[in-house]
C-alpha cells in the first residue's frame, strides 16, 4: 500500500486501483487461487492429490460427535487462551502503515493476541504441508486456516474429520448479521466447519463500447458474431462449471454424464473458432487491450478496471443461468492449541463495523451485508479507522459500499451458483480428463 496521500481519482491518466493497492490484493489473490487449475499444475492435480494420501479414498461427510472434539460438552471444557494462530491468504485483510487495525482492536477488546501469517499461496501445497500433522494428529501450528470451497482441500479436510466442529453458541455475530450467500453453504450445511471470510464470482466481462446489447445469458460466450473475440478461462473447474451452466445444470448437483455433455458444448465452442484462447489472469488485459470483447471474468478484476476511466467499459454481468460463487473459509483444524479464541476471532469479524474496515481494504464480497451502512455512515472506532485507511487507499468508503460485486444486489445474489465438491479422487481424475483436453488441444 502507498504510504502517502492517494491523488484526486477523477485526475486523467491516474489509475486509483494503483494507489490504493488493489492490483497486489485482487490480482495476486486470484492468480494464485486459480494456479494449482491450470496449464502444468492442471495436470498434476490428480498425482499431486495422489502424493497426498487421498488416491482412491472416498469421503462421506463430516460429522460431529456428541461427546468428542467439538461437541458441546468438550466446548465447555475449552479455555480461553491469550492467544491464537491465524493463517490467510497474502494481502487478504486490511493494512494501514504496516499494522492491522482490526486484529489490534480485537486484541485490546479481548486481551487476545493474534499471530497472523499469510501462508497459504494456493489451497492444495498448504493442504500437502498440514496434511500430515492433521493424519498423525499432531497440531498444525495453526487455529484458522482459510480454504477455499472450488478447491478439493476444504471437502477433504471435512470429510477426513481433520477440521473441529464449530461451537455454534459462539456464533452470535454470524447468526445474526451473516449474508444468505454464505449462510447454510452447499460445501458445509449448517456452517458446522466453516464461516466465510471473503467471496468472490466467476461471471463475464465485456466491452460495453463495442457490446451494445449484451442480453443477460451464458450463450453470449457462444455467439459466432463473436468469433475469436471471446476468452475462456484456462482452470478446467471453472471452464467446466460454465459448460455446465450453458447446458442448464447446476454445477454443484451435476453428474458425470452432465460433465460430459458440457464437454462436449465446449468443445464445439472450440472447434466453431468462437475462442481466442484460454486464459489464466492475463484475460484482463486483453479485455482491455482490445483482443477479446466477452470473456469469462474475475468479479474483482472488473471492479478494479472500472475505478479507472480508461476501462470504464468493462462491464460485468451475471448471467441468468448463474455466475460461480467461490468463498474463502475460515474453520479451525483439528489440535488446535486455542480453539476457543479462534471462535472468538472469527466470530468478532462478523460485526459490521469491523467487516467495514476490512471490506474497504478488500473489496472482495462482504459476508456481512450490514457493513455496507456501517461504510456510508461510520461511528465510533470505525470512522476513526476508515479515516486513518483513506490517506493510502485515496477512494472514499463509498466507491466500496456502493460496488454491487461488493454487497450484491438481489439479482447478484439470486444468480449465483455453487461448485462441484468432488467426492473422490476418482471423480477429480473424470472432470479434468473431459476438461483438460480441450484447454490443452488435444
Amino acid at each position: 500500500m502507498n504510504e502517502h496521500s492517494g491523488p484526486d481519482p477523477e485526475q486523467p491518466g491516474m489509475d486509483p486501483s494503483i494507489w490504493r493497492g488493489l492490483s497486489m490484493p485482487r490480482m495476486s489473490r486470484r492468480q494464485i487461487l486459480k494456479s494449482a487449475g491450470t496449464g502444468a499444475g492442471a495436470v498434476g492435480i490428480g498425482a499431486f492429490l495422489a502424493a497426498c494420501g487421498v488416491s482412491g479414498t472416498k469421503v462421506t461427510g463430516g460429522k460431529v460427535s456428541k461427546t468428542g472434539v467439538g461437541s458441546a460438552s468438550w466446548w465447555k471444557k475449552q479455555p480461553v487462551t491469550k492467544t491464537v494462530n491465524f493463517a490467510n491468504w497474502p494481502y487478504y485483510i486490511d493494512v494501514v502503515s504496516g499494522k492491522h487495525l482490526t486484529l489490534d482492536h480485537f486484541t485490546s477488546q479481548t486481551g487476545i493476541a493474534v499471530n497472523y501469517t499469510e501462508p497459504i499461496n494456493n489451497n492444495l501445497p498448504f493442504y500437502a504441508k498440514i496434511r500430515p500433522s492433521l493424519e498423525a494428529k499432531q497440531p498444525t501450528g495453526y487455529d484458522i486456516i482459510v480454504m477455499t470451497n472450488n478447491s478439493p482441500p476444504l471437502g477433504y479436510l471435512i470429510n477426513f474429520g481433520w477440521l473441529v466442529p464449530l461451537d455454534q453458541s459462539m456464533m452470535v455475530n454470524f447468526d445474526k448479521y451473516a449474508g444468505p450467500l454464505i449462510k447454510n453453504p452447499s460445501w458445509d450445511p449448517g456452517n458446522k466447519f466453516t464461516m466465510a471470510w471473503q467471496s468472490g464470482w466467476t461471471a463475464i466481462g465485456y466491452n460495453s463500447s463495442v457490446i451494445k446489447n449484451p442480453g443477460d445469458s451464458v450463450g453470449i460466450l457462444f455467439d459466432k458474431k463473436y468469433a475469436g473475440r471471446v476468452g475462456m478461462m484456462s482452470d478446467p473447474q471453472e471452464l467446466g462449471s460454465l459448460g455446465l451452466l450453458a447446458i442448464g445444470v447446476e454445477p454443484a448437483t451435476s453428474t458425470e454424464s452432465d460433465w460430459a455433455k458440457a464437454a462436449k458444448k465446449l468443445q464445439q465452442q472450440k472447434n466453431d473458432g468462437i475462442v481466442r484462447s484460454y486464459y489464466d489472469q492475463s484475460y484482463i488485459d486483453h479485455l482491455k487491450n482490445g483482443d477479446i470483447v466477452v470473456s469469462q471474468a474475475w468479479s474483482g478484476d472488473i471492479f478494479q478496471a472500472d475505478l479507472n476511466s480508461k476501462y470504464r467499459d468493462l462491464k460485468l454481468l451475471i448471467p441468468v443461468e448463474g455466475g460461480m460463487f467461490w468463498t474463502d473459509n475460515m474453520c479451525i483444524p483439528q489440535g488446535a492449541a486455542n480453539p476457543k479464541a479462534a471462535m472468538m476471532l472469527m466470530d468478532y469479524f462478523y460485526q459490521p463495523g469491523i467487516q467495514a474496515v476490512v471490506e474497504y481494504y478488500n473489496d472482495y464480497v462482504c459476508p456481512v451485508p450490514a457493513a455496507k451502512q456501517e461504510l456510508l455512515n461510520p461511528t465510533g472506532w470505525t470512522a476513526t479507522a476508515l479515516k486513518q485507511m483513506k490517506p493510502e487507499i485515496g477512494l472514499p468508503p463509498s466507491v466500496t459500499a456502493n460496488a454491487p460485486t461488493v454487497f450484491p444486489t438481489p439479482e447478484y445474489i439470486k444468480n449465483s451458483r455453487n461448485y462441484y465438491q468432488y467426492k473422490s479422487q476418482e471423480e477429480l481424475n473424470a472432470w479434468n480428463n473431459l476438461f483438460l483436453p480441450i484447454i490443452q488441444g488435444a
